[in-house]
């Protein structure tokens, strides 16, 4: 009999642990402010150029359409070896496409975190630090991305982890750079 009672307290005490973890999540998660559900960038893995590439992955689970940007990215305790120019630790790729509900949109970041780094030929390491400008509507919105500790050898990445510690402090423009109109088309 006190087995039984002990057995049924436990499975009490994490069913109460597991929605209180729920409520807690759900009131302090991503979307706690209700302004981008259904838009749910992140970074991972894609298959592009048949190799896998580190990307942005821009998921619009939204009935409307999702404007996005660019992604600036910053890169902080860089080391690197055999640099071909100075490492600027700072790159904005330019995405400026439309995402359709319902798509998923893969963005490569290699390139961006290469020429941030200084174009390194051999192996380096650094913390990758993101901000995502993108539009619904026509409400801008902001989103800093989870930061990654990565090992890279070249464009390709060697290895990933999500960074729990505080990053330093970033530097954030403050609107995306215009598109300068052309004046003379050719007829």
């Amino acid at each position: 009999m006190i087995l039984w009672r002990a057995c049924f307290l436990l499975l009490f005490a994490v069913a109460l642990g597991y929605t209180a973890a729920r409520v807690w999540r759900s009131r302090n998660g991503r979307n706690a402010a209700g302004k981008d559900i259904g838009f749910r960038p992140k970074i991972g893995f894609t298959r592009l150029d048949r190799m896998m590439s580190l990307s942005l992955l821009l998921d619009n689970e939204s009935s409307g359409f999702v404007w996005a940007e660019e992604i600036e990215i910053f890169l902080s305790g860089l080391v690197a070896e055999e640099q071909t120019v100075e490492a600027s630790c700072h790159e904005v790729r330019k995405i400026r496409q439309m995402i359709h509900a319902g798509d998923m949109l893969p963005i490569s970041l290699c390139e961006a975190i290469y020429k941030a780094a200084g174009n390194p030929q051999r192996k380096h390491s650094c913390v990758l630090s993101s901000v995502l400008r993108y539009r619904v509507g026509e409400e801008w919105f902001e989103k800093a991305m989870e930061n990654y500790r990565l090992r890279m050898l070249g464009l390709r990445v060697s290895g990933i982890r999500r960074e729990r510690k505080p990053v330093p402090h970033f530097q954030i423009r403050v609107k995306s750079e215009e598109v300068p109109a052309r004046s003379n088309i050719p007829k």
